[in-house]
């Protein structure tokens, strides 16, 4: 019998990753689903955002209004205010999934790009000055 945490990561994988799951059991499937720090944590945040806030604003001809929100509700309204394109963007996806894209070309024009690494000779690690 041997041990199985002695073993390293490319010993214990027998397909390529990218491979589809064999039918029955697989290792590389997680058969224990989400771990349960995660819920809590999602949890605890559900909650934070469900407490309310009181809110007291002036308003332009000097009358106070009062009202509650939720810090939920409140964080969504900072983020319709603030500048940073970060936030619109997020309510963009959250409103409309699909109408902003993550896209990232790492092709020239479709075609393959390819690098070309030069060395010189101070490159090598005698050429390095000595450190103290």
């Amino acid at each position: 019998m041997t041990d199985e945490s002695s073993k390293t990561a490319p010993e214990l994988r027998q397909d390529p990753p990218g491979k589809p799951f064999k039918k029955g059991y697989d290792p590389r499937r997680n058969l224990r689903g989400v771990p349960k720090d995660t819920i809590k944590g999602r949890a605890l945040v559900r909650k934070i955002g469900a407490e309310l806030i009181h809110i007291s604003e002036k308003q332009s001809n000097g009358e106070v209004v009062e009202y509650d929100i939720t810090r939920a509700e409140a964080m969504i309204r900072l983020m319709y205010s603030s500048k940073a394109p970060a936030d619109k963007q997020t309510l963009l996806k959250a409103l409309w999934p699909g109408l902003v894209k993550d896209e990232l070309d790492l092709t020239s024009g479709g075609e393959r790009v390819t690098f070309i690494v030069e060395r010189d000779e101070r490159d090598t690690p005698e050429a390095l000055p000595p450190t103290t």
